[in-house]
């Protein structure tokens, strides 16, 4: 009887144990779970933000008529994402980077002053300054605000030469703005653009359209390092090397001495 028992308990502790086990188990299953699910109610709670209604440009005043509001799962919001109880407080400004419809709008897009103009649009150190292009020039009209471009500089002297004058602008409109809301000309029309350089920049370009000729080359949008590559680095161009050959040397004639007779 004494087997009997003995082995009666270890199979009542062992059913006992296999139960805790499987109760603490299940137990900690359905925590895991439950966290998990939190997690993700967190991360996918909607959260209401304000984005652009209609496709927006650079220097477009912000309006109820072209914002709204959208929910947007909180882990997909942007840490600088307007939220909607702030919408009031950007009606009004500009935004300095464009926007499709949809988009989210951030606090890095706007101008750092409400209804301040175009100049808001310009970064602290840095001077606008507008000159006239012709069609090939616009890239046939092509250009767009927040596009890279370099300049070229004809020198219509003697013996002319080209040569780069400006590398990596930022063009900030291209020709005029046509209401007063600040909207740019959309229908790709234009005589002159704007950029954004440093005041010794400005009075480059002004000197060289005095001299000579200034011809806009725009650049891929891949490439926008400040830094000049090896195969960046244009050389003065004349008429002696257009076609890559080398000027050659001639040998003076020499007179030929008439000696007349009397």
């Amino acid at each position: 009887m004494a087997v009997n028992k003995v082995t009666i308990i270890l199979i009542s502790g062992a059913i006992v144990s296999g139960a805790a086990a499987a109760y603490f188990t299940d137990s900690y299953i359905n925590r895991m779970v439950e966290d998990e699910q939190t997690r993700l109610s967190r991360q996918y709670k909607p959260l209401k933000v304000v984005v652009a209604k209609q496709n927006l440009r650079v220097g477009d005043v912000l309006s109820y008529e072209n914002l709204a509001i959208r929910e947007v799962p909180t882990g997909f919001v942007h840490a600088s994402a307007v939220r909607s109880e702030n919408s009031d407080s950007v009606v009004g400004k500009r935004i300095m980077q464009s926007l499709n419809a949809g988009e989210s709008l951030l606090t890095s897009f706007l101008a750092t002053r409400s209804g301040s103009g175009f100049s808001s649009l310009i970064e602290k150190g840095q001077r606008a300054i507008t000159f006239p292009v012709d069609v090939v020039s616009s890239m046939s009209g092509l250009l767009r605000p927040n596009d890279k471009i370099d300049l070229m500089v004809t020198l219509k002297q003697k013996n002319s030469v080209t040569r780069p004058l400006l590398k990596n602008i930022t063009i900030l409109a291209t020709g005029g703005i046509v209401d007063d809301e600040g909207r740019f000309n959309e229908n790709g029309a234009y005589q002159t653009i704007t950029i954004s350089t440093t005041p010794m920049n400005a009075a480059k370009i002004t000197h060289a359209r005095n001299v000579g000729s200034v011809t806009v080359v725009l650049r891929s949008g891949k490439d926008q390092s400040k830094k000049v590559a090896v195969n960046d680095a244009v050389v003065p161009i004349t008429i002696r090397n257009l076609f890559g050959d080398k000027p050659r040397h001639v040998r003076p004639q020499k007179a030929v001495e008439i000696i007349i007779g009397k």
